[in-house]
């Protein structure tokens, strides 16, 4: 059975420390790279999304995810990927955004517009692969 955070097939975006991570973390270039190269692991926690948060980067990103998004749902068994995000998530004009002390980061730049909450606390969203 699946615990709340980590649901396979889909990504999984949590606030830091709301949800139990998975041993092997990796931060967000590490996964970029992995995933390019189709060696992403059954379990990973994705981490650093907030300080990596570049446009370019970003765009980047978002072409290799929806590159490899048949694969991930593809895989047996479908990979559980989450991001932990260490800072606040809200809603904001367009979706749903990533709130530091510094900036505002909108993450359907990275997750597209299918971005669901997954409780009342908003600490916990999914999104298709």
């Amino acid at each position: 059975m699946s615990e709340r955070g980590r649901l396979r097939g889909v990504y999984n975006i949590v606030v830091a420390g709301e949800y139990e991570t998975v041993e092997y973390q990796i931060p967000v270039e590490e996964f970029r790279d992995r995933l390019e190269s189709d060696d992403v692991p059954d379990e990973v926690t994705v981490v650093g999304l907030e300080d990596a948060y570049d446009d370019e980067f970003i765009a980047d990103l978002s072409r290799v995810m929806d590159r490899r998004a048949d694969d991930l749902e593809n895989a047996d068994p479908t990979p559980m990927i989450q991001f932990e995000i260490d800072a606040d998530i809200h809603r904001g004009d367009v979706a749903f955004d990533i709130f530091t002390d510094d900036a505002i980061y909108p993450l359907h730049e990275l997750f597209g517009r299918q971005m669901q909450c997954r409780n009342s606390e908003k600490t916990w969203f999914t999104v298709p692969f």
